[in-house]
């Protein structure tokens, strides 16, 4: 039998750790795209902001008009639904809103947003635009038609 002889290895030779730096052209280039792409998203921003301008608008409307007090209620929904019929010619077009009226005016806007029901208030709200009164056996909810009036300009299609 052959006897194993005790080998010492002398210590591993290992190179220089390369040092980091960001001077090659790759990171250059990175820079370069990612300032590019937050310069592209910050304008589609911008954009987007001022494309909704209208609804800030509107709904800055209705909260003034929602001021007027309890008396004055036919007022209040028809200058509230006079705004949605502007905000909706703005969105939808002329040709598609304009001939719109009575109820089918209130089914276009429950169809054209998420969680509003103006069909509820149907009676009420036809009687304030077309006769401007409300009777007194007429229920309205002022504070959920206002909701609605502003959920509806917030989330429509």
């Amino acid at each position: 039998m052959k006897e194993v002889q005790n080998i010492e290895l002398s210590p591993l030779m290992e190179p220089n750790p390369v040092e980091f730096s960001m001077d090659t052209i790759g990171w250059k280039i990175l820079f370069v795209l990612l300032l590019i792409i937050i310069i592209y998203s910050a304008y589609k921003i911008f954009l987007h902001y001022k494309h909704i301008k209208y609804r800030r608008n509107a709904v800055a409307k209705i909260i003034e008009i929602s001021q007027l007090s309890d008396k004055e209620i036919p007022f209040v929904i028809t200058q509230i639904m006079f705004q949605i019929k502007q905000t909706a010619l703005q969105t939808f077009g002329r040709k598609k809103v304009a001939s719109l009226e009575g109820e089918k005016w209130l089914q276009f806007l429950d169809e054209t947003a998420n969680g509003v029901n103006f069909i509820n208030y149907k009676d009420v709200i036809l009687t304030s635009i077309y006769k401007n009164e409300i009777s007194s056996e007429m229920s309205l909810d002022k504070d959920d038609f206002i909701k609605n009036s502003i959920k509806w300009i917030k989330k429509h299609a």
